[in-house]
């Protein structure tokens, strides 16, 4: 029903997906993960209902919780269905919950620390920045 039901009986179903997320255990959580209700539930953050982006958000963040030392695993179930576009695009939703869910989703998830390259940091000396990558010294050869 959530994947092929009519538009009622999905959110229906989001819903009832959303609220066990909530009122479940972790092994029970997932099993509904290994079900397959990522996929679905990431199709569902394109509608334009601010109910229920705020509830499959809310779902996904409990899963991600959850999932403990798992939570990578999930992160690269959802973005692996497209959810993880969509929860980027959520970011800059006016309503400020749905706001704040997606940013603590990404923030929390999918941030990448510590992939920057040190050399291209800017280094502080005497009120100017100094960056690594430079400019190279001699002439330029074409």
């Amino acid at each position: 029903v959530l994947q092929e039901g009519d538009y009622r009986a999905q959110k229906e179903a989001a819903w009832a997906v959303c609220n066990f997320t909530v009122g479940g255990t972790a092994a029970q959580v997932g099993t509904l993960i290994k079900a397959g209700v990522i996929p679905p539930l990431c199709q569902f953050l394109q509608v334009r209902d601010m109910q229920i982006l705020q509830v499959i958000l809310d779902a996904l963040l409990t899963m991600l919780k959850m999932a403990g030392s798992d939570a990578q695993t999930v992160a690269n179930m959802i973005e692996e269905a497209g959810g993880l576009d969509q929860i980027e695009r959520l970011q800059h939703h006016e309503n400020v919950d749905i706001y704040k869910l997606a940013y603590e989703i990404i923030d929390s998830y999918f941030s990448q620390t510590g992939d920057e390259d040190e050399a291209l940091a800017p280094q502080a000396t005497d009120n100017n920045f100094q960056f690594g990558a430079g400019v190279p010294k001699g002439e330029f050869n074409f």
